[in-house]
């Protein structure tokens, strides 16, 4: 909140080094501003194409973006999931036996193991870990 403060007295004096009325947005630190600048509520798959405050939220309804939040810490293939915020990736998956794993993307199976050993085409994701 102080950088939004201190970007608002720059641009009501005149010192934000653009014209009057601009604000040079690369000098404040507020994350609210930033992530707007960033692209928070940009489209996004996965947690790396968000900013590192944010992570990628998805909604059967709207789709997915990026959002203030924590990330899941879920490793690929081995940790099981109850939504895309438990993973690192933000891929939650259904794996063998109806329990659902964290995934992410791949090119290669050598890239997956564990529970999701496969790496499969899958639409709107490109190609991730998926079970046998």
């Amino acid at each position: 909140m102080r950088a939004a403060w201190l970007a608002l007295a720059l641009v009501a004096c005149g010192g934000g080094g653009g014209a009057m009325g601009e604000m040079d947005l690369s000098v404040t630190t507020d994350l609210a501003v930033r992530t707007s600048d960033l692209g928070a509520g940009a489209s996004c798959t996965f947690n790396r194409e968000c900013i590192a405050e944010a992570r990628c939220a998805c909604d059967v309804k709207t789709g997915c973006f990026c959002e203030i939040g924590a990330r899941g810490t879920g490793v690929n293939g081995s940790t099981t999931c109850t939504s895309s915020n438990d993973c690192t990736s933000s891929l939650c998956v259904e794996g063998p036996g109806a329990v659902s794993y964290c995934s992410d993307e791949c090119e290669t199976a050598a890239q997956c193991g564990g529970m999701l050993p496969r790496c499969l085409d899958v639409a709107l994701l490109g190609r991730i870990c998926a079970r046998s």
